[in-house]
């Protein structure tokens, strides 16, 4: 039968081991479907704000589009954005499995807890990282936009609808993305928080309450 000592430290490190997992849960629903979810073709053509602002400067213009061309190049921009978001929280899962991984209780109560300030210098890096991605995503859609004029357009009336939606993808699309984004991360970082709390009653209340750890 195993000491009392041995079963303590397998408990511990179960409980570890649960930490760890809830930390790359929370961390791959985040990436893979909550802020993926606000990068992908929306469901409906009117919820496409990207694509009805083209469209709609190309009318003020007094073009029209290749409507094939477009939705090529909308779907190529959504897929690189992301891809280009696909490691975006690689930091957060390493920086929380290393507290995990470290932890030491020093009382008989101690159990892992990482407090909201832990947090907010990985989202400002984060927020910081977004932005450089979606600027380099915004640019390959403003490069491709060429394609998708006819060939007769004026140069002038190109330039014009490019400088349009350039504005449009600074000044509105992304400062909303990325006030989405943090929305969703903050969400998240709650849930993970109440769920590491959650596992540490779990803990302590196996530890206290075991007969087999009855000495």
């Amino acid at each position: 039968m195993l000491e009392v000592e041995e079963l303590e430290k397998q408990h511990l490190e179960t409980y570890k081991s649960a930490i760890l997992e809830l930390i790359r849960n929370n961390t791959n629903i985040l990436i893979e479907e909550d802020i993926t979810s606000l990068l992908k073709r929306p469901p409906l053509d009117s919820m496409d704000f990207v694509r009805n602002k083209l469209v709609c400067f190309s009318k003020q213009c007094g073009i029209i589009l290749d409507t094939d061309g477009l939705n090529s190049l909308l779907q190529d921009y959504r897929s690189k954005l992301v891809d280009s978001f696909s490691d975006l929280l690689i930091d957060r899962i390493e920086y929380f499995s290393k507290t995990v991984s470290e932890f030491v209780p020093k009382k008989d109560n101690d159990i892992i807890k990482i407090p909201k300030k832990e947090f907010l210098p990985l989202n400002r890096k984060v927020k910081k990282e977004a932005k450089e991605r979606i600027k380099v995503a915004n640019q390959f859609l403003l490069n491709g936009l060429p394609n998708i004029f006819c060939d007769d357009t004026e140069e002038s009336i190109r330039k014009e609808v490019t400088i349009m939606m350039n504005k449009y993808l600074t000044n509105h699309y992304s400062k909303d993305l990325i006030e989405n984004i943090e929305l969703k991360i903050v969400i998240k970082d709650t849930t993970l928080i109440n769920g590491i709390l959650e596992q540490g009653e779990r803990y302590l209340f196996t530890k206290n309450n075991s007969h087999l750890f009855d000495e």
